[in-house]
């Protein structure tokens, strides 16, 4: 155990995430070597998506995705605990839990507000940077609502429905614009009129959402002026009490509710590891992510790194994932001997939601608005997902956003999100199953395998009907009739398997996209049942094979076992000392 390498990966987010299950792939043949993600939690939380909750489209779980399904199958150790101090001496980091010894260590614990020193921020504002802050906005809003309802001082009740967001970034134009539409429902729920609330965005900078062009800035500044959103710009806020704010200019602005989005720093622990910093307290690194001192990488939100031409690293998903990337296979090429590679950042653009029926976004030099907007930042999400946590973390992502949300759900969606019992549909795939199965012993009785005579010109059971298109016939006559027993052979199996398989529950939609292909071939020639097409639909899509069928087992088996070979298997280190205590 003396002479294994540990590396420790503090933060689960999408960089910490990607860079552990990276070294797992590049070091899973190793059995010198052990590798443990640090979390504070057992979920990494989806931080862009905040103002989600914050503004109630979703529900909380809707932005929490299981670490220990994200690294189900690897040789990686999930470690639960919150780290508070460091040693980088005796390379140690101290937990609540535990102190953690290290070899190499990538620090990916993300970044968290920066107050600028202003007077009151810290103790009267809200920030929107972690699951908790989310909570406690949707928590707060709702409770203005409150107040409001019951208040009979015109002025008072203004000031409980005045809500200010600090910051024209991309953080809180999202989060004003969750406000714009949950405050309608608001409105018809506590029965105010929606005149009296007021929604604004303070912001020191000439314009809002500086990084995008200026186009899509004036057409995200117009969306949000039609919507009822007062945009203040050139007025940094410099002052902050429970009941208000003073801005530079003088103007003081009553509120209760002040969301601050105003600036981000390097997480707390940065400054205890006594690392050299730049930007904010963002650790400073090199090309290779490497810090000030040798073996410790930084990465995402906490890392400050500058290019050759002077770009510095934004706080992005895809720039903490492809700096994650990195490091790994830095420390993956210094214990194996193998030359270091430099970061080089491939961006592919910015999306804002403002709300969610209006988005802006600049992809690969494209500037996009509206419905196509919003489709690329919900197939970017999707995408991100897909790479730490596969489908698993997809289907997720689309339950929360469309149709378990808490709002804003089309007609389609709720009459499709309907549920029933798993087992109605499971009778009719036992019936469906033994309806197929019966086709298929009597087509072996018949002789289907035996002589060729079946699908053949003049046959009752001939392909060829009186409906049937002209170019389907023209496959038949030119394909089918040539090599009749071969396909007698084909369809005479199909039907045995696909009748077992449903009977049995087993790769049942594989088994009900079978059955569409066949019925869907029997209905061409004329011949087929549409009932018995419906009810292959119905199996396909809803796993009737998990009631009452093997699906239920195989598939997860199946899904980890491809998990391990995809990021290289191997088995979870053993932890010596405290760490045991810990993980168990």
């Amino acid at each position: 155990m003396a002479d294994k390498k540990r590396i420790l990966v503090l933060g689960g987010g999408f960089g910490g995430l990607t860079a552990a299950q990276k070294l797992n792939k590049l070091l899973a043949k190793r059995d010198d070597v052990e590798i443990y993600l640090i979390n504070r939690s057992p979920y990494q939380v989806y931080l862009t998506e905040l103002h989600l909750v914050a503004g109630n489209r979703v529900k909380p779980e809707g932005v929490l995705y299981s670490l220990e399904k994200a690294l189900e199958g690897t040789g990686v150790t999930l470690v639960v605990d919150e780290i508070h101090d460091a040693d980088l001496k005796t390379r140690t980091l101290r937990g609540r839990k535990a102190d953690y010894t290290f070899d190499y260590l990538i620090i990916a614990c993300g970044s968290e507000p920066e107050y600028f020193g202003i007077p009151g921020m810290k103790e009267n504002a809200f920030t929107l940077w972690s699951f908790e802050d989310a909570l406690r906005i949707k928590q707060r809003v709702v409770e203005m609502f409150e107040k409001a309802r019951y208040e009979a001082d015109e002025k008072r009740r203004r000031e409980y429905l005045t809500f200010v967001v600090g910051g024209g970034g991309f953080t809180g134009i999202e989060m004003v614009g969750e406000l714009v539409e949950w405050v309608e429902d608001l409105c018809r729920e506590y029965g105010i009129d929606r005149n009296e609330v007021s929604l604004m965005v303070v912001e020191a900078l000439p314009k809002i959402l500086p990084n995008l062009s200026e186009e899509l800035i004036k057409k995200a500044t117009s969306y949000l002026e039609r919507n009822g959103v007062k945009i203040i710009l050139n007025s940094p806020i410099v002052s902050v009490e429970p009941d208000g704010l003073t801005l530079k200019t003088g103007e003081k602005i009553k509120t209760h509710t002040l969301i601050w989005t105003g600036g981000v720093r390097g997480n707390a622990i940065a400054e205890k590891l006594g690392l050299e910093t730049g930007g904010r307290g963002r650790i400073k690194v090199n090309e290779y992510l490497e810090t000030s001192e040798k073996g410790i990488y930084a990465i995402g939100d906490v890392s400050f790194y500058v290019d050759e031409k002077n770009f510095v690293m934004p706080a992005l998903v895809e720039s903490a994932m492809q700096s994650g990337e990195c490091a790994a296979h830095n420390i993956a090429a210094d214990i194996t001997g193998k030359p270091k590679k430099a970061l080089k950042l491939n961006l592919h653009g910015n999306m804002v939601s403002i709300g969610e029926r209006y988005c802006v976004a600049e992809v690969m030099g494209r500037k996009l608005t509206g419905f196509i907007a919003t489709f690329i930042k919900h197939a970017a999400d999707m995408h991100y997902l897909f790479g730490v946590g596969g489908l698993g973390f997809v289907r997720e992502y689309i339950g929360h956003q469309f149709f378990r949300k808490n709002r804003g759900k089309s007609f389609v969606v709720e009459n499709i999100g309907v549920s029933t019992s798993m087992v109605w549909l499971a009778i009719l795939r036992v019936y469906l199953g033994y309806r197929w199965l019966v086709s298929g012993i009597e087509k072996v009785h018949a002789g289907w395998l035996a002589a060729g005579d079946k699908l053949v010109a003049g046959a009752s059971t001939s392909p060829i009907g009186p409906n049937t298109p002209e170019w389907y016939a023209w496959f038949v006559e030119k394909f089918i009739f040539p090599h009749a027993l071969f396909f007698q052979t084909v369809i005479t199996l199909s039907e045995l398997a696909i009748g077992t398989c449903l009977l049995l529950g087993l790769f049942t939609s594989l088994a009900s996209l079978g059955s569409l292909f066949m019925l869907l071939n029997f209905m061409i020639s004329g011949s087929g049942d549409m009932w018995f097409f419906m009810v292959s639909l119905a199996v396909c899509f809803s796993g009737a094979g998990h009631s009452f069928g093997l699906d239920r087992w195989v598939i997860p088996w199946i899904s980890r076992f491809i998990k391990r070979i995809v990021r290289g298997g191997g088995q979870k280190a053993a932890l010596p000392g405290s760490f045991h205590d810990v993980v168990g």
